[in-house]
């Protein structure tokens, strides 16, 4: 088990603005991303992860998979309690039903041809490709589902990005949590992004309604969060005269300094969704709905999702790249829920795009 890592000092050496950004400076960030987030969970769960240390086939390096799997029989919110009890008991019953907390850092000496043509790169070159990702499914419908990423490509000596986001996706929201949530990621916009650069919550939150979005549902995934892909070192120029003048350099330690604090940031992101709904009671057909809600999560992911179809194309580690997926979906035919219900509210409401900075949080 790796040890986890106190970040109290935020991390000086990481996000110092005189130190170059090297590989192993983003190695080391995400390797205590994932470690903060890791111990995050053994403390607000109760549940030990498995840990799998795996390495990469065709090429160097590899990973550390750290997979949490719910033991709960599916009736156990069923039974009577007594006064005073608590649904869900840390170390007796599970809280996570399946999570995962993923580090991959792998190389190789020629990009497969599919992600070379989608990231209009050289094939020859060879490139670097590390990240933290991260996916949790609660066994209670109250409890959000939520979805982050921080990652870094780099392709021969000078093509290189940064990309990066959360995603929040609710059966039973509470809209004060939401706008609260949506609150903190501009607050973090705002104290540690640039708006030269576009790392605004404004840009940020567009992208991820736009990105996270179904389709053929007509639809988001959930009620977003934000989304950002290739900051590079061309990032602002076509708007930006401080861009234009920016050193290389400076744009990839204000870049890495905002993907590592996005990273850092979860567990403050999340735990409200977590800490103040997981004893909220929840009956059969709110699980049975939570349940045909996740079938919308496993569509995005098998026909939209980069990661997905990056990590597949570059023969990456299949159940690692399969760990975002929920242990158990259904699909129901042409349902649709029953007006003036919370059910019928998800997908009239939050399943579509809010100024979620400007609602009224009295409205539930």
């Amino acid at each position: 088990m790796a040890s986890t890592h106190n970040n109290n000092n935020n991390n000086d050496n990481n996000n110092n603005n005189d130190q170059d950004v090297t590989l192993e400076t983003i190695k080391n960030g995400f390797l205590e991303i994932q470690n903060h987030i890791t111990s995050f969970l053994r403390d607000n769960t109760g549940q030990s992860e498995l840990e799998d240390r795996w390495d990469y086939h065709k090429g160097a390096g590899g990973g550390i998979t750290r997979v949490w799997e719910g033991r709960n029989k599916e009736e156990f919110y069923l039974q009577p309690t007594t006064e005073g009890t608590k649904l869900f008991e840390l170390g007796k019953t599970d809280v996570l039903e399946k999570a995962g907390v993923n580090f991959s850092y792998i190389s190789g000496n020629n990009l497969p041809s599919a992600a070379a043509t989608q990231f209009n790169v050289d094939p020859s070159l060879g490139f670097v490709a590390t990240g933290v990702s991260l996916v949790l499914h609660s066994y209670n419908p109250n409890v959000p589902t939520i979805h982050m990423n921080v990652r870094y490509f780099q392709a021969g000596d000078s093509v290189w990005w940064f990309g990066g986001g959360v995603d929040v996706t609710p059966v039973y929201p509470r809209l004060s949590q939401v706008t609260e949530y949506h609150r903190k990621l501009d607050q973090l916009c705002r104290d540690f992004g640039s708006p030269a650069l576009n790392l605004t919550y404004q840009h940020g939150k567009k992208e991820c309604d736009q990105y996270f979005y179904l389709k053929h549902r007509e639809e988001t995934r959930g009620v977003g969060g934000l989304f950002f892909d290739h900051l590079s070192k061309k990032l602002g120029d076509a708007t930006s005269d401080e861009a234009k003048a920016m050193p290389e350099q400076e744009k990839k330690q204000r870049i890495w300094k905002f993907i590592y604090q996005l990273g850092m940031a979860f567990t403050e992101l999340y735990r409200p969704f977590l800490v103040d709904n997981l004893q909220t009671p929840y009956t059969e057909p709110m699980r049975d709905f939570q349940l045909y809600r996740r079938s919308r999560y496993v569509e995005f992911n098998l026909l939209f999702d980069r990661g997905t179809k990056f990590g597949i194309q570059s023969e990456g580690r299949i159940e690692s790249i399969f760990m975002s997926l929920p242990a158990v979906c259904k699909w129901r035919y042409n349902y649709h829920p029953e007006p003036n219900t919370p059910e019928f509210e998800l997908t009239d409401f939050y399943l579509k795009p809010q100024d979620w900075l400007a609602l009224n949080q009295n409205k539930n």
